[in-house]
């Protein structure tokens, strides 16, 4: 922004301060010559105002007092930054009631000598333009530059928040679409840092820019948006891939941005774009290639699938469950480990999970089921009953099925043991007489309801069906050694 003050340099004589001296800091938006009554109808504000004051020759000293008042006031309210008196053509010398009107005002008086165009005047404003704009045009350059060699680098995200906070001057939030807290999977944690010298994001600040954004999300998708912070104003802005916003970006002050700032933001915030859709492109070749490795061992090709394992770095574990699991629209995907490689298809996720994974988890409303562990080569012979099962299975539950030949009978028979309260012989009971409930309530002497109750609890202790012929088969012998 140019000011009074470089105006007067650059001017060399062709506009002198008269009041007051020195130039207070001024900044000025234009130079603009008009000899109206009233000119702030044509001005917006910040201008350099050039008149001869024709307007005032030949009035009465009262009359002219009142007008000059009057002029200098419309001037003030329409936000003139200085007002210069070319001299010569109107007034020899500037008029007591127009310094006096100016001086009340608080509004710079300057003059133009006799000798001196206006036309001088506007040249040495529009050269400092010029020169402006293209140290302007050099810096913003350079940081582009800055921005796009931090987009380079592993950790992309920080790097340019950390440049755009230095050119903004203030602290920077980074926050992807969709992040509610730390840790949370398959979300990109939020990357804040601030400029030199200009105080970091408050620690507060976090928690009142994400109820707002998650406020944005739910009822104007794209919308830029004010954040009232207890330490001040912030601004909110989308980050968009061209269809919907993936992450925002959190500037710490509000108001609008200058046009050079809103160069760099919008160069930030397409950098940010280009990285999240380009890493959620290799997330979802990566889920591809995971789901292939689950279609070929479902279709029996084990060897084929540790082959391709090997290629894509990807463990493949010899032993393994297998779930079938809801999916779809209007369900959540199920809380999975990592090591998890899942397929869709049918409207079912078909899950393999290494052995000593722990059980699956459903979103509320979703169900399935799931069977093993069992060899690698084994999961085509037990995926149509786990499938059959996922689609019979209760609400918001996940049923174990279809058991292979490594079932840990032992560990449950510890696992009775440990429970105490008549399970452990309620179960050997209960397989003795295959299931039947009056036979074992006279064995054990008890209500046939206590049987019921105790065999559920069991049931539920070992994460079993006891009448899954597998499951009773492998705990009766280990029962009985």
């Amino acid at each position: 922004m140019i000011t009074l003050a470089q105006l007067l340099d650059a001017a060399r004589g062709d506009l002198v301060p008269h009041w007051p001296v020195p130039v207070p800091r001024v900044e000025l938006t234009g130079v603009h010559v008009s000899e109206l009554e009233d000119p702030t109808v044509f001005l917006d504000g910040g201008e350099l105002l050039l008149t001869v004051g024709l307007q005032f020759v030949g009035l009465e000293a009262a009359a002219r007092a009142e007008a000059v008042r009057a002029y200098v006031a419309r001037l003030v309210a329409g936000r003139v930054a200085a007002l210069g008196l070319g001299l010569g053509s109107g007034h020899a010398m500037v008029p007591d009631e127009l310094r006096q009107a100016c001086a009340d005002a608080g509004l710079p008086l300057l003059t133009v000598p006799r000798e001196s165009p206006f036309l001088a005047v506007s040249r040495a404003y529009w050269e400092l333009v010029r020169r402006g704009g293209e140290a302007e045009l050099t810096a913003l350059l350079g940081l582009q530059v800055a921005l796009t060699r931090a987009a380079a680098k592993d950790d992309a995200e920080p790097a340019i928040v950390r440049e755009l906070a230095q050119a903004l001057g203030t602290w920077v939030a980074y926050l992807p679409s969709g992040w509610t807290a730390p840790g949370r999977r398959g979300v990109r944690s939020p990357a804040s840092s601030a400029a030199d010298g200009a105080g970091p994001m408050p620690p507060a600040a976090l928690d009142e820019i994400l109820r707002e954004k998650d406020a944005v999300e739910r009822a104007r998708r794209g919308a830029t948006a004010t954040v009232q912070l207890t330490t001040g104003s912030a601004a909110l802005y989308p980050v968009s891939d061209g269809v919907e916003p993936i992450a925002y970006l959190a500037v710490g002050r509000g108001g609008q941005l200058a046009p050079a700032e809103r160069h760099l933001f919008l160069t930030a915030s397409t950098l940010l774009a280009h990285r999240a859709a380009g890493e959620r492109r290799a997330e979802e070749e990566r889920s591809r290639s995971r789901g292939m490795l689950v279609a070929l061992v479902l279709a029996g090709h084990d060897d084929a699938a540790r082959l391709l394992a090997g290629q894509l770095g990807t463990a493949l574990p010899e032993t393994v469950f297998l779930a079938a699991l809801q999916a779809g629209p209007g369900h959540e995907p199920p809380g999975l480990p990592q090591d998890a490689l899942g397929f869709e298809v049918g409207g079912l996720l078909h899950v393999l999970l290494p052995a000593d994974a722990a059980r699956p988890r459903l979103a509320p409303g979703s169900r399935g089921a799931w069977g093993g562990p069992v060899p690698l080569r084994r999961v085509r012979e037990l995926a149509g009953q786990v499938v059959e099962a996922a689609g019979n299975a209760p609400e918001g539950r996940a049923v174990r099925v279809g058991h292979g030949l490594e079932l840990p009978a032992d560990t449950w028979v510890d696992a009775l043991a440990e429970a105490g309260g008549g399970l452990l012989p309620t179960v050997r009971a209960y397989l003795a007489h295959r299931g039947q409930w009056e036979a074992t309530a006279r064995e054990l002497g008890v209500h046939r309801n206590s049987v019921r109750h105790r065999i559920g609890r069991a049931a539920e202790l070992l994460g079993v069906d006891l009448d899954d012929p597998d499951v009773a088969a492998h705990l009766w012998l280990a029962l009985r050694a």
